[in-house]
């Protein structure tokens, strides 16, 4: 009985080592691993909000002798977020891709967390949209009291709800635009590479 319970153990051991191998055989001979390519991907977006957003928040904070510097916090607060996003995301990546340390089972998990990073993403940005839209139309009413009645009531033709009706419209139609932008721009990054990361685990799978 033992020596039976020891063969069956043996055997499993043998067949997670094959399984392990395999994974290791087909990450190593793809040129362009799809981990690899979402870090550089990750990468060039945290440069890319480092650059911009340091701009702006610099910009804001110094230009119109401080009176705008509201502008510099909203996107401080934001770009906080972006890189908690980031470092999560990354470590996330960088723990994919230790092959040394990667079994098959460890790898589907990871990826099917990867994917709730991903929906995450292109929901906050495209949220983002009309977040920024309604707090500069704040900014613009406590700030010049005199434009905004130019801006929102043009004409005394057209009353209040009119115009509330037509902005809620603007805005609406505007986020449908951009998450439909986002949804191309998130998949072009990153869902195009988790597609390539379950198809590896289904031929681990069929193999």
């Amino acid at each position: 009985m033992e020596l039976d319970q020891l063969k069956d153990i043996w055997q499993k051991e043998s067949s997670q080592a094959k399984e392990d191998e395999q994974l290791k055989t087909l990450m190593n001979r793809r040129s362009n691993n799809p981990i690899a390519r979402m870090k550089r991907n990750l990468l060039f977006e945290l440069i890319a909000i480092i650059v911009l957003y340091g701009f702006t928040i610099a910009y804001y904070a110094y230009a119109f002798h401080g009176k705008m510097n509201e502008v510099s916090w909203f996107m401080v607060g934001i770009a906080l977020c972006f890189f908690v996003y980031y470092f999560r995301k990354n470590k996330l990546l960088n723990q994919m891709e230790c092959l040394s340390c990667q079994v098959k089972s460890n790898l589907q998990k990871q990826v099917n967390t990867l994917e709730k990073y991903v929906k995450f993403y292109l929901v906050a940005g495209t949220a983002l949209v009309p977040l920024t839209i309604f707090f500069f139309s704040w900014l613009i009413y406590v700030k010049s009291p005199r434009l905004p009645q130019s801006v929102f009531y043009p004409s005394d033709a057209y009353p209040w709800w009119q115009t509330a009706i037509a902005w809620i419209a603007f805005v609406g139609i505007f986020t449908v635009l951009i998450y439909y932008l986002n949804k191309w721009y998130v998949k072009k990054l990153y869902g195009n590479h988790i597609q390539k990361l379950k198809e590896l685990l289904t031929e681990l799978n069929e193999g």
